[in-house]
Parts: structure tokens; C-alpha cells; sequence
């Protein structure tokens, strides 16, 4: 659709007029691109303009601020995201595997890497797959 559309240069504020994206298109185009425009223009109406500048969020810290403790955590975790920690809760497992996977989520398990952090520990590997972890 951008390929065929005449307001290529436009932003969508421009183009808005408080219900539909005002659009002209240099061809006619078929049921698929149709349905396509249609969903945009849905996507367009949930959109809120508001006269303040755009400002960037850092998705991977609660307070949309980038830090360096929160990029430590995106690459020492490899990007896996955590658990949201009241749906555990609602898992039909008992209590004990509760407790272990609120520990996980918080990142609290005993692991070599983890007593690292709290005390000397001469073998930093993982007892399972060998790999050498950062001791602190």
C-alpha cells in the first residue's frame, strides 16, 4: 500500500481528520489490500495525538530509562523475559515448586553464578553443561 499511496511523505497527524486517514492512491487496489487499509485505519483510530514531542522508552526497565544495569540484565539473561510472578502463582503445582519458581523469577536460585556474588567459589562451570560462567 505505501508504494502506491500519494501522501508517501506525510505523517499521520497530517493526513488524520478525527475519523479516517485521508488518503489518495495512484490505482485502484484489490479485496486484500482493501481489507489492509481498513486495518490500518482501525489502528489509526486508537492512536492519541497529543502536541508533546515523541520521546524514547527503554522497554527492558520498568521506568523506561536506559541504564546499564538494565542492558547487564537483557545480555546476562539473553533476552529471555521473566516470569510475571502472579501467574505462577495460579499453576496447579505444589507449594515447594511455587516457592522454586518465585526463586527462579527473582533469580535467587543457588547457582554457582549466584554464591559467586556472595562468596569465593573455585569452580565457576555449570555442573550440567560445562559452560564457564562470570564469577563476581
Amino acid at each position: 500500500m505505501y508504494r502506491i499511496v500519494d501522501e508517501q511523505n506525510k505523517i499521520v497527524v497530517d493526513i488524520w481528520d478525527d475519523t479516517n486517514l485521508k488518503c489518495t492512491f495512484r490505482r485502484t487496489f484489490d479485496d486484500n489490500l482493501e481489507d489492509l487499509w481498513l486495518e490500518v485505519n482501525l489502528l489509526a483510530s486508537t492512536i492519541v495525538f497529543l502536541e508533546e514531542e515523541d520521546a524514547m522508552i527503554w522497554q527492558f526497565s520498568s521506568n523506561g530509562v536506559y541504564s546499564t544495569q538494565s542492558l547487564y540484565k537483557v545480555i546476562n539473561f539473553r533476552g529471555i523475559q521473566p516470569v510475571v510472578v502472579p501467574s505462577l502463582w495460579s499453576i496447579k503445582v505444589p507449594p515447594r515448586v511455587h516457592y522454586f519458581l518465585w526463586l527462579l523469577s527473582k533469580n535467587k536460585i543457588l547457582t554457582r553464578d549466584n554464591l559467586g556474588k556472595r562468596m569465593k567459589v573455585e569452580d565457576g562451570s555449570c555442573l550440567f553443561c560445562c559452560e564457564e560462567a562470570p564469577l563476581f
